[in-house]
């Protein structure tokens, strides 16, 4: 069964296509469920590269629309990508009840900083030990249980260090905590999609990161692979046929479903 979760829309700024094509891409591509998570916005806060939180109802109900359209072709699914930041708890609770939505991803592009601060995740420079934060971080947001998944977990590889104690201990911190509250992790395509750059491990793309994976394969956690797609063309490529080898040669089975118990 093909499946995807985690699919941008124009409305993001930062990716092309509407419900609808995504949708036409699906049927083309042969997948019987999608999820859309686009980028959330804050209520309070414009953290850019998202939509605006008055742009929030339409990119809800137009995604309703397009499932009952699609009804007998597609399972559509209506989810958001948010990072987990702590004084946003509440709000996340509302998307959930208050405005219908069915999932949140975590994607932590930004993370809380051993002084407190708000910290971005692409921007880690100081030393590995900022890895730690961030992986204490995704864990608290783990543990609320507001979360079907969290998005590429791995996502602080992409910072240019080498893999030493610090990235393990992030990379235990989350696994861990993912098995405790039986929370999905995400093997993200969009990684292999990047032109690979000088690390000092290495010429690779920023992530899926090995390491981190080899680690996972070794932990009773659910995963599954999302396309992080940002056009209708990536929603099923080569970097999602890739993921799926990749997650087999390193013998995990994953998800492809995230309401199994859904007869729809």
């Amino acid at each position: 069964m093909k499946s995807n979760f985690h699919t941008h829309v124009q409305r993001c700024k930062h990716a092309e296509g509407s419900e609808e094509d995504y949708i036409k891409e699906a049927l083309e591509k042969g997948l019987s469920q999608l999820g859309f998570s686009d980028h959330a916005p804050y209520p309070d806060v414009d953290l850019g590269r998202r939509m605006l939180y008055e742009e929030l109802a339409d990119y809800l109900a137009a995604v309703e629309e397009m499932r009952e359209r699609y009804r007998e072709k597609l399972v559509i699914r209506k989810g958001l990508e948010i990072e987990y930041l702590p004084q946003y708890r509440n709000y996340y609770e509302d998307l959930l009840t208050k405005h219908k939505v069915e999932y949140l991803l975590m994607g932590e592009h930004f993370y809380i900083d051993p002084q407190g601060r708000r910290a971005n995740t692409y921007e880690i420079t100081s030393s590995t030990q900022e890895y730690i934060a961030y992986a204490k971080t995704v864990a608290e947001g783990m543990r609320t249980g507001l979360f079907k998944a969290v998005a590429h977990p791995d996502l602080y590889m992409l910072n240019h260090f080498v893999w030493n104690e610090d990235c393990r201990r992030a990379a235990d911190l989350i696994i861990d905590t993912a098995v405790a509250t039986d929370t999905i992790l995400e093997y993200n395509a969009n990684g292999l999609r990047w032109a690979p750059d000088s690390y000092p491990d290495g010429v690779r793309q920023p992530y899926p990161y090995e390491g981190f994976w080899k680690m996972v394969a070794q932990a009773p956690v659910r995963v599954m692979v999302g396309s992080d797609c940002h056009s209708p063309q990536d929603l099923w490529d080569e970097a999602m046929e890739m993921s799926y080898r990749t997650l087999q040669e390193l013998g995990i089975e994953p998800v492809r479903e995230l309401f199994p118990s859904d007869d729809r």
